[in-house]
């Protein structure tokens, strides 16, 4: 049998199950994208110093920033916030196709953008033009200054913000796959994204259960068994040394040799943010 949402397999009579880990990360999944949707619908500002969930999401979505499956998101997500950053109210999928070099079609990417209300697709004379929300607009004009626009790493962390919430909200709708109702269909491109679920599961579920720290054996045997390549495997790692905090992950604060084993420490707010998740799920678990 295989895990509906990260491929671990084991031993059974069916083709198809829910692994635990699976099931208790849906969970946190689900909480984090309520929680992270309330703050882009409803909150004056859009601010990571000032809400640490959203600081959680663009470190996290660094990590697999690159990955194939991935990647047409942070890409679209780089270029309407840049756009964004100058005023511009709508571009042109000529303008995008510039941009963006993808051997895939837009449409399942767009559909996301759509369904978060970050853009409108308005089509003219056969050709798309993506209209900026108001939503989008207000994201990117509490960083308008001449001072802020001239340092290249706060667009770089908002970009990665607005794309954590693009691939949350698909993470979400892995989160609600299930045995008896086994489908894709409501995923782009009819894909999982297999790695960052994964990635995720592992970072994320060791904060939410306490753990400070983890090794590099330890993510090791959790993605191996989930069958994540080798060389994916060492993309991750490379990401999660990087910590300048501006144009690199923040998730990590330290990693250091113990008894000849490589060991990484999560950054003091994430371990603070992950115990007010705790107790949200509490609360609404009464």
């Amino acid at each position: 049998m295989i895990c509906i949402k990260c491929g671990l397999t084991k031993r059974g009579s069916k083709d198809f199950f829910e692994c635990d880990d699976c099931g208790e990360f849906s969970k946190l999944v689900k909480i984090v994208f309520e929680d992270v949707h309330e703050q882009m619908e409803h909150s004056a500002s859009i601010d990571p110093d000032s809400y640490p969930i959203l600081r959680l999401l663009a470190d996290s979505s660094f990590i697999t920033s690159k990955n194939p499956q991935t990647a047409i998101f942070y890409k679209i997500s780089d270029y309407l916030v840049s756009r964004a950053f100058t005023g511009a109210t709508e571009v042109t999928e000529e303008e995008l196709n510039r941009y963006v070099v993808t051997t895939r079609g837009w449409s399942d990417a767009l559909k996301v953008f759509e369904e978060l209300n970050l853009l409108k697709v308005r089509m003219e004379k056969y050709m798309r033009f993506l209209v900026l929300t108001d939503k989008t607009r207000k994201f990117a004009s509490q960083y308008l200054s001449a001072e802020k626009l001239s340092d290249i790493g706060i667009r770089i962390r908002l970009a990665h913000i607005y794309a954590g919430y693009v691939l949350l909200s698909i993470l979400n709708k892995m989160a609600y796959l299930s045995e008896e109702s086994f489908s894709k269909s409501t995923l782009p491109y009819d894909q999982r994204p297999r790695t960052l679920w994964v990635t995720l599961m592992f970072l994320w579920s060791n904060a939410y259960r306490n753990s400070e720290t983890f090794s590099e054996e330890e993510l090791r045997v959790f993605v191996s068994r989930r069958r994540i390549p080798s060389a994916t495997r060492g993309k991750i790692v490379g990401a999660l040394h990087a910590m300048d905090g501006r144009s690199t992950q923040g998730l990590i604060k330290e990693v250091r040799i113990e008894n000849g084993e490589r060991k990484f420490a999560f950054d003091d707010y994430v371990m603070v943010e992950m115990q007010r998740i705790r107790q949200l799920i509490r609360e609404r678990g009464r």
